[in-house]
Order: C-alpha cells, then structure tokens, then sequence
C-alpha cells in the first residue's frame, strides 16, 4: 500500500524548499560553483588513474585518443613543419638506413616469391587458372597462398545504406566502396522484405555472401553493418574482430550514427577500427622447396646465347683484323670494313700498280670469305710503286736507258723533242720530281744537243706547264669549302707540276709565285659568298703546303660571287695561276 502523506508534511514541504534555496542557492547555484573552482584540481588527482582504468577494463582509450593524435600531428606537421624537422632530424638518418633495409628485404622476398610463382609450371597454371576465373594473378595466387585474408573492410550506415568509410589491404583507393555499398544494402533489404521475421519480430539479416573468389562476411548492429571481404576461408576469429570492431563503432560514435545527415567525413577517424579487421594467415609451406624449371631454362638459354654472340663477335673481330692487314700493302688505303656474320664489307683505295685485293686474299686463305669490295683508284707515292710505275714508263722508249743511283733515276739517250716532253710529263705524273729523285741531265734530244743546253726546249716546257696549271680548277657543292679525296688527287699533281716548273724555272733563271682564286655562286648573302670563297682558297693553300710547297710562293684571294650568265652554277671552283718575272729581259708576266 502506498503511504499516505499527512497534512503537517505538505505544509512544511514549502519551507524545506526554501531552506534548501538560501543553503544551496537558486538552482544550486553555490554547489555548483564551489565544485567548478574545485574542479581542476579534482579532475588533475584522478585523470591518469581514470584513463588507466577505462583503458585497462575496455581498451575503448587508444581507440578514442588515436584519431585525435593523428589529427593534432597532421595540423603540426601543416602549420610548423620546420621545427618538427628540426625535431626529428636526429633521427632521420636511422630511420633511412631502417627504411631501406627493411624494403629490400621486402624486395628480395616479393622477388624470390614471383620467381617461384611465376616462372615455374606451377605458376603459368596459377595465371591460366585466374584468367577462367576472370580475376587478376594477384588474387588467385593470394587465394593460393594464404589460409585466409581479409582485401577490404566496409562501415555502412544501416538505415540510408551509405557507405560510412572503407579500407583495404592495398592501401590504395577503392573506387567501387560505393558501389559495393549500395548493392549490399539493397541485398540486405530484398531479404529482410521477403522472408519472415524471426523470433523476436526482427527483420531477417544476411550473414555472408559467398562467391567464386570471397566470402563477404557482415555484422549488422543498431545503426551500422561492418562487411568484410574475405580470400579463402576465415575463422571465427575474423568474425570477433568484426562484432568487435562495431560494438567499438556504436560506442564511440552513438550519437553521429543516430543522426547521421549523410556527412560521413566525421567517420574518417574510424579507418584505426576498420584496419584491425585486415587479418590474414599464410598456408604453411612445404618441406621441400620448389624449384623454379622455368626460370633455370630461360636462365640456360640467355647463358648459350651470350655465349654464342661472344664467340660469333670474336670470330668477326678475328676476320677484321686479318683483312685489316691488306691496309699496310704499299698503294692500298682501307677507308671502312665491316664483318657481319662471315660477310666482308670493304671499300679500299687502290693504286693501279698495287697488288691486287683478290690475290691478296688468295695468299692469306682469306678468298672463300663473302666479299663485296668497293675499290677507288688512287696515285700512291709509295717508292716501290713509283719504281715500278717508271719500268711501265719506260718500256713505251727503248732508246732510253735508266739507271738508279741513291733513290735517283737516271735517265740517258736520244729522243725527238716531242716524246721527251711527253716522257717527263708522264714521270711528273707518276711522282718524279727533278729536284728529288729524277735527273735527265744525260737525256739529249735527236740533234744530240744536251737537254740542259737546250734553252727554248726549257722555255717551251715552261710555258706549257703553265698552261696546264692554269687548266687545273676545283669544283665545290654548294656551301661547301671542304678538300674532298678527289681534289687531294689533283692538287697532289698540281704539287708535282709546279715542282717540275721550279727545276726549268731555275734553269731560265725565272721567279714565279701561284696565285689561288677562290670563287661562289651568286646564291645567298654575298657577304658570305665573299666569305666561302676565300675560305676555299686558303684550304687549298693548306693542302698544298702540306705537300711541301712554301708559303711565300703563293698568294691567296676570294673573288666572291661570280654572276655571268650561263655559268652561275659552274663558279663554285678555286682556279690557280701563275706569276713569273724572266730575270734576264727583266719583263714581268
């Protein structure tokens, strides 16, 4: 029976109140205000004990004080990194050193691991296997080679289906977590409409879903499922973790669940809870270790063919540098060789007299080789063939006899005075020089006068190898100023006449200088056309100073551009001319 309240005590209830009012205050007012000038102190005295306590019984303060760490760090690190890097510099260095052992460790493995899941028979039956199945090397070979292990961990709101948050294994971005959120959501729902209630007048709740290649495994509470995709098969181990993990959820976040407006930045924070679900278990290993056929294979073969280039490279080295040899032969000049696969590729400069490249070959066994020569003729200055070149000279004038003294020829004998113009022009040609290996001193004409004795012989002679220098002329491409072999070729002969002309020159008692005109078209800037032609000059004048003529004896000038109709295009040349002055009638010409 409920006990009466007499009248006495309803009336004193007004003035217990009122007593109350002026010891506690309005509202308790003075209590309240006594606890907070307390309340600091009080809080200090207990807080660590506190928090050891709630961690000790719960767990539930890391999992509070974790995100607010992460997020206290990350605004340092934003607003004053350099005196966090001055902080942490000590350390940088060891956590480096840390760093980069700890990845090549990591690389080592994940390397041995795809060599032996890869380049072994094993491994091409794995990446057949994926691709029936539709699904990526990577996750059949993790199907394969763990137990279990959880990809992806979803926190879905349970009343909007929206996806909360999400994390994976791989640490990347999961463009499909709305995606997969959505659909799970509407699985969800289609079975909680369309099968019967439980005891408890519940909706019917899915518990996993089971595929070719995950089992997805969901813990549904008041406000928030947890879904876990799963490789193989987990144990209840993965399913604690997860009621774990959302019994954390609904505690540390009840009223963001209960009013959530579709923001899900607030569950960011949730990613520290989610991750603990991403467990794995590797399979156990065999006792004997696989051996990778394949890779030894392919190792074998890139070992047979290496060895097969090097042997193959030395054969053609080999094969080079015999042809090579064919370069110190008097009269040959090798301009480029090329060995490929026992096939010769040679482009030579040949004297006429020289010994020729195929019986060459022939003595050196060289001759059942693939050849493709290419062959240039060329004047060589060598002595054996200068030599032999006279003999050939020679023979066409029997009725003169030669002989050699110290590196001389010697000439003797009788010749009309048109012949033996023609005989010394072609010794010219073929690299005799009076002044150096040629004496004709004992070489007469027909009226048996002398040759040295024969003053308008000389002047005849001379006046022709006038001729013939002036006809000399050098032709360039256009913008071109480059000495080509060929011009080499006619300025060397060039060289020998102006020898020749010395020695009758000296014998008339005659002064004469070469004067070298460069010339250019009348194509582009004229400044420079002026430019281009004395520069062809001057390396024409270098090129025969380098053959022995003095500088003093010549005289270098650039015309420029020569515009005459007709032969524009022909006045890209560098012509030669001869000055001389007869000392005996003192008349210049």
């Amino acid at each position: 029976m409920p006990k009466k309240t007499s009248s006495d005590d309803v009336k004193t209830d007004p003035q217990i109140a009122q007593v109350r009012t002026l010891i506690l205050g309005k509202d308790s007012q003075h209590v309240t205000a006594s606890i907070e000038k307390q309340a600091r102190n009080m809080v200090a005295d207990v807080l660590t004990e506190a928090l050891h306590d709630r961690q000790k019984r719960d767990r539930s303060v890391n999992k509070v004080l974790r995100p607010i760490i992460e997020d206290a760090v990350q605004q340092s690190v934003t607003h004053s990194s350099e005196r966090l890097v001055s902080s942490l510099y000590p350390l940088v260095g060891s956590l480096v050193r840390k760093s980069v052992s700890a990845f090549l460790t990591n690389f080592m493995e994940k390397t041995n691991q795809l060599l032996e899941n890869s380049l072994t028979i094993k491994g091409l039956t794995w990446r057949i296997k994926a691709r029936q199945a539709g699904v990526s090397f990577a996750q059949y070979a993790a199907s394969q080679i763990f137990i279990y292990r959880v990809e992806h961990v979803f926190l879905i709101h349970r009343e909007t289906g929206l996806l909360l948050n999400s994390v994976n294994l791989d640490k990347h971005d999961n463009s499909d977590a709305e995606l997969i959120s959505s659909m799970l959501s509407a699985i969800n729902d289609f079975v909680g409409d369309s099968f019967s209630t439980n005891q408890d007048g519940l909706k019917e709740q899915l518990q996993s879903v089971s595929t070719d290649n995950f089992n997805l495994l969901i813990k549904a509470g008041p406000s928030a499922l947890v879904v876990a995709a799963v490789i193989g098969q987990p144990p209840q181990q993965v399913k604690d973790q997860l009621q774990q993990t959302l019994e954390d959820i609904h505690s540390l976040y009840f009223e963001e669940l209960n009013h959530f407006d579709g923001n899900n930045l607030i569950f960011e924070n949730t990613s520290t809870l989610l991750e603990q679900c991403l467990l794995a278990e590797q399979k156990t290993l065999a006792t004997h270790k696989k051996k990778p056929w394949f890779a030894w294979l392919l190792l074998l073969f890139v070992i047979i063919f290496s060895t097969y280039q090097t042997l193959h490279w030395f054969e053609n080295s080999q094969l080079a540098e015999k042809i090579m040899q064919i370069d110190l032969q008097p009269g040959i000049v090798v301009k480029q060789l090329k060995v490929t696969n026992n096939n010769v590729m040679l482009d030579i400069m040949r004297d006429p007299d020289a010994i020729a490249i195929e019986n060459w070959l022939e003595t050196t066994h060289l001759s059942n080789r693939k050849l493709n020569i290419t062959e240039r003729h060329y004047y060589s200055l060598a002595p054996e063939l200068i030599v032999a070149r006279a003999k050939k000279i020679l023979t066409q004038y029997p009725k003169v006899s030669s002989r050699w003294d110290k590196n001389t020829l010697t000439l003797s004998g009788a010749l009309p005075l048109s012949e033996l113009e023609q005989l010394i022009n072609q010794l010219s040609s073929s690299g005799f020089s009076g002044s150096k290996n040629l004496n004709t001193e004992q070489l007469q004409t027909t009226s048996s006068e002398p040759i040295t004795h024969t003053k308008a012989f000389k002047r005849q002679l001379f006046n022709d190898l006038i001729g013939r220098i002036s006809a000399i002329q050098l032709d360039f491409t256009i913008a071109s100023e480059e000495i080509t072999a060929k011009m080499q070729l006619t300025l060397q002969r060039l060289y020998q006449q102006l020898q020749q002309l010395d020695q009758v020159a000296k014998a008339l008692n005659i002064s004469f200088g070469l004067v070298i005109i460069g010339t250019s078209d009348s194509s582009g800037n004229k400044s420079a056309n002026q430019q281009l032609s004395m520069k062809r000059a001057n390396n024409a004048a270098q090129a025969l100073q380098a053959m022995g003529l003095s500088k003093d004896n010549i005289y270098v000038s650039g015309l420029g551009q020569i515009d005459i109709s007709g032969l524009n295009n022909t006045s890209r040349k560098v012509m030669f001319n001869v000055l001389f002055i007869d000392k005996d009638t003192s008349a210049p010409n």
